[in-house]
């Protein structure tokens, strides 16, 4: 291949990742800010069920500098969440609203059995596979449950997203990595995310501060409210 049709080939590339908003992971060693936006599903409930409707299809997570933001809405904006999280200092606001009532927890590292109550432990299983997710390369670990009625869940999580102990809050703190395919079940609920797009770029610091007009509330009040709203869409 000579010089001009070299240089052909990487404008055709350029345009390919431009113009269908691929994500630039694989061109990059390392992301350190952006948005990512995942798929999420429900495996074990009916498509056409009456409360198909009132799930909630996508979820984002915007990060940077050791901060994250996870979005979600449900119920037709009738309940919404907003997770401020700080990886540094291991503290988390949790926003939750559910029609006229806002409500906000702040949640230290030892809150956090309150919300992962997996007993016994479950064990995590690092395999050699590599599969790439929204451009990004990533690597394979399988959850195991102590529960016997509990099957095993396929974790990807890539290393090239710079966000420092990412998972310290959830069920799977040991993953060395951002999550881009993964499962999880909180209050008898099995919910799939597969990250669809990464989208680098700088993100406005504002994002990450504490939100207005919410009631402060405990853990445990907070914990309650979860359960009782999110038992509703088991009907």
């Amino acid at each position: 291949m000579n010089c001009k049709d070299t240089l052909k080939m990487a404008a055709l590339l350029a345009v390919v990742c431009t113009g269908n908003g691929c994500s630039q992971g694989l061109l990059q060693d390392n992301t350190s800010e952006g948005v990512i936006e995942y798929a999420l599903s429900f495996p074990e409930y009916d498509p056409n069920g009456i409360m198909a409707g009132m799930l909630p299809e996508s979820t984002t997570l915007t990060f940077s500098k050791g901060r994250e933001l996870a979005e979600l809405s449900a119920g037709m904006g009738v309940f919404r969440t907003s997770i401020i999280t700080d990886n540094v200092r291991r503290e988390m606001s949790y926003h939750l609203s559910v029609l006229n009532k806002k409500i906000v927890s702040h949640l230290q590292q030892r809150d956090m059995p309150t919300f992962n109550k997996e007993e016994p432990p479950l064990t995590l299983l690092y395999t050699d596979e590599i599969d790439t997710i929204a451009g990004y390369p990533c690597k394979k670990a399988i959850a195991i449950f102590g529960s016997m009625d509990m099957p095993e869940i396929d974790l990807y999580y890539t290393d090239r997203i710079a966000l420092d102990d990412p998972n310290w809050y959830g069920p799977f703190s040991e993953v060395p990595g951002v999550l881009l395919r993964y499962e999880m079940v909180q209050y008898g609920m099995r919910m799939r995310l597969e990250a669809m797009t990464v989208r680098p770029g700088p993100v406005d610091g504002s994002k990450f501060d504490e939100r207005g007009g919410f009631a402060q509330v405990s853990p445990e009040t907070l914990h309650a409210e979860l359960e009782q709203v999110l038992s509703t869409f088991s009907l």
